[in-house]
């Protein structure tokens, strides 16, 4: 009997292994542990293999620099903690195709901890574009800050964003010798008021189309104070439209402030600075029309976009022969990848372009949300080194228009040393600085492990400026880690995922500006409303309303303008944006009953409301932006900005030139008065997130679903197996004590 229970046990031991083997290796059919090692990134290994000991004093003067044209100082726009062992920050700044850059340079300002002294071995490393260029070691001062001055190499230096890395690298020991426990204690700050400099020289360029926007808005003229944007009087929708593409597209160029004006054509003649003029050909100015003449071309459909010079200014011109055209030419101009590729003074934009690269699948590049940690830090791989916490952001490449939609998901690829407190190690990933999954690590997959997870539904209609990845790496007795080589690291992939599908939010609030008139860079459905006959200052603010709603404008989205006569809001399936003053505008008058701020009967002051007392001066004075659901169309939205008069309406328009104040938009309601004081409100009521069904959760997860299915079916053919065996060896025995 013993000698077949053993014989049975020996049968049962074998099938589970190999079923365990058969459902391990079909868990590993789409496994990344089989993908090729990736190497970890360069920067990491030159940085460790730098001694700080030997690195040279900080370079505590200014270096000379030679005449330039101009220089352009971009400035830190937050302190910059460097923490632990070793950890690495970027600052990305951009270099125009119209410099030629001389010299550029760092001036780093900074302050370290009291642990860092002169017997402590610490270095800062400076890299351009991931390429080493400077290092110097530091050490604490009496709490004084310091400051080292780096020289860029402008061989460096490519005609787009740079990226701008700083390093610590610190080591503490005691008298033995050993790692300090504390290695968080041992930070180097870099100071906000820390810049990079750029002298240049400003390419000579003539007429050519591809340098726009220079020079309409350059570093020369940064908040486009010389430019002016001109119209026909009484412009038809198409050349409204094709005005509101390019002031928003323009008004993404300013810096600090933004002066761009928008203006009729009976202005120009009395203008001075650079114009971009926007009209049907029959409508174009004497001037304009003959520099038309003069390029010799005749053409019966498309747009045509020119330049030329007017003293020393410089005039854009699009134009064409039907009205219905003009936007192609705003398209290809505001479309770096078209633009560039105009190397004359002027282009011709066939009918139907704008549409054939919609249809065209380069399109779904533009509006991708399948983002890889390579092309979202221009890196092929995140290197964490040092014990405990450590953590690396990763910026999105989203404007305000985007918030995140249901299913978000991310499968993030890493490895890590094998020397961790497996009990007490784990990564963890934060939406802005919202933790939303974390998972332990494990020594037996730490040469190749993944890490997969659904975003929760309570960050779901919501922005976030950036991701975050921290490693919190634990290794046992610390306290004596003398070798280099067991130092705890761990490295992010370049090809890990972030699947984040653009969605809908359970609220309106103008902090989440463009949303949701523009969702990733295009315009959502848009429809502007406008007065039939607008004034001065209503062509301002129209020009003020692009430039906030064309936050990093791509030109393929939908965007239409509208005549108020012409518009019925109940049957426009649209986003719609409505200006001006209860006289000017009907649609104003039609949606009253719908506002949080309603006017008065007769229109000329805004009426008081449950949360806001208004006196009767001071109601014949603001301008109000007021957000309101769509009446008959679920999930579209109507931002009414309008004023009882147009002294009202300027006011708009003068709060938001300074670009720090449309940061502070904020709420359904926004309120600003004559001293340019502003009051926000919350009247809409927050819709309840929807849960997915659970065929969409399948659908959004068909990889985990899978997953799942194999290893269930693996445990019950485990279990079946298993079952089978002891239901026989018991019948067996039942068999043999019958017979005996």
């Amino acid at each position: 009997m013993k000698e077949k229970l053993s014989a049975y046990m020996i049968v049962l031991v074998t099938v589970l292994f190999v079923l365990s083997v058969s459902a391990a290796f079909a868990f590993q059919i789409d496994s990344p542990e089989n993908a090729p090692v990736e190497e970890p990134v360069s920067i990491t290994s030159y940085v460790l293999s730098s001694d700080p000991k030997n690195a040279d004093s900080p370079r505590r003067e200014r270096p000379e620099t030679p005449e330039t044209q101009l220089h352009q100082i971009f400035k830190f726009s937050q302190n910059i903690i460097l923490q632990g062992i070793f950890e690495k920050s970027g600052y990305f700044f951009k270099v125009q195709k119209y410099w030629e850059p001389v010299y550029a340079l760092a001036q780093i300002e900074y302050t370290v901890s009291p642990l860092i002294r002169d017997d402590v071995p610490a270095s800062l490393t400076f890299f351009i574009n991931d390429s080493p260029i400077y290092s110097c070691a530091v050490a604490y001062e009496e709490g004084a800050s310091q400051i080292v001055f780096v020289p860029i190499p402008v061989e460096y230096l490519k005609k787009d964003f740079n990226e701008f890395a700083l390093t610590g690298y610190v080591r503490l020991y005691d008298e033995e010798g050993c790692l300090d426990d504390f290695s968080g204690a041992n930070w180097i700050s870099i100071s906000a008021s820390s810049f990079i400099e750029v002298g240049y020289d400003l390419v000579e360029v003539g007429t050519q189309l591809s340098y726009y926007p220079y020079p309409l808005v350059s570093s020369v003229d940064p908040s486009g104070s010389d430019l002016t944007i001109f119209v026909p009087e009484k412009a038809s929708e198409e050349e409204l439209r094709t005005a509101f593409l390019m002031r928003a597209d323009l008004g993404n160029e300013t810096v600090t402030e933004d002066r761009i004006a928008l203006k009729t054509l009976d202005h120009y003649e009395y203008s001075e600075g650079n114009a971009l003029i926007i009209a049907q050909l029959s409508r174009l100015p004497q001037e304009a029309k003959e520099q038309y003449d003069a390029l010799g071309k005749s053409f019966r459909s498309g747009a045509v976009v020119y330049e030329y010079r007017k003293g020393d200014s410089t005039v854009i011109v699009i134009t064409a022969s039907a009205k219905e055209d003009l936007f192609e030419g705003a398209c290809m101009l505001a479309d770096e990848s078209r633009v560039i590729q105009e190397k004359y003074s002027w282009a011709h934009v066939p009918s139907g372009s704008a549409q054939n690269i919609m249809k065209n699948s380069q399109i779904s590049s533009l509006i991708s949300t399948g983002e890889t940690v390579k092309s979202l830090t221009n890196q092929s791989g995140i290197s964490f080194i040092g014990p405990f916490h450590q953590e690396n952001t990763i910026y999105l490449p989203f404007s305000g228009g985007f918030v995140l939609g249901e299913g978000g998901k991310a499968e993030i690829k890493m490895r890590y040393s094998d020397n961790l407190d497996f009990e007490r190690s784990l990564i963890t990933v934060y939406w802005d600085n919202t933790p939303i999954a974390s998972k332990k690590l494990s020594k037996e997959h730490a040469n190749n492990d993944s890490f997969s997870f659904l975003f929760p539904s309570d960050v779901v209609g919501t922005h976030a400026d950036s991701l975050k990845i921290a490693f919190d790496l634990e290794i046992p007795d610390v306290y004596c880690t003398k070798r280099a080589d067991r130092m705890p690291w761990a490295y992010v992939s370049g090809d890990s995922t972030f699947y984040l599908p653009s969605g809908v939010s359970s609220t309106y609030d103008l902090a989440l500006r463009p949303y949701p008139f523009e969702v990733l860079g295009l315009f959502n459905n848009l429809t502007v409303v406008v007065p039939d006959n607008m004034s001065e200052t209503e062509y301002a603010l129209f020009g003020r309303i692009a430039a906030l709603t064309g936050v990093d404008i791509m030109p393929y989205g939908t965007m239409l303008v509208r005549f108020a006569s012409d518009f019925v809001p109940e049957k426009e399936n649209s986003n719609i944006i409505i200006l001006g003053t209860w006289k000017d505008n009907s649609a104003i008058r039609a949606l009253n009953d719908r506002m949080s701020f309603k006017y008065e009967s007769d229109g000329s002051r805004f009426a008081s409301n449950e949360q806001l007392l208004l006196s009767s001066r001071y109601a014949e004075e603001i301008n109000v932006f007021q957000i309101i659901r769509h009446p008959n169309q679920e999930g579209r939205a109507i931002l009414i900005v309008s004023g009882p008069n147009d002294k009202a309406l300027t006011l708009a328009d003068r709060f938001a030139s300074v670009l720090s104040n449309t940061w502070t938009f904020a709420g359904d309601v926004f309120i600003i008065d004559p001293d340019l004081e502003t009051k926000s409100f919350h009247f809409i009521e927050e819709l309840p997130v929807r849960e997915l069904s659970l065929r969409e959760r399948v659908e959004q997860n068909k990889d985990a679903v899978l997953f799942t299915l194999i290893s269930t079916a693996a445990m019950i053919m485990l279990f079946s197996g298993a079952l089978l065996i002891l239901l026989r060896y018991r019948r067996n025995v039942i068999e043999e004590e019958k017979k005996s």
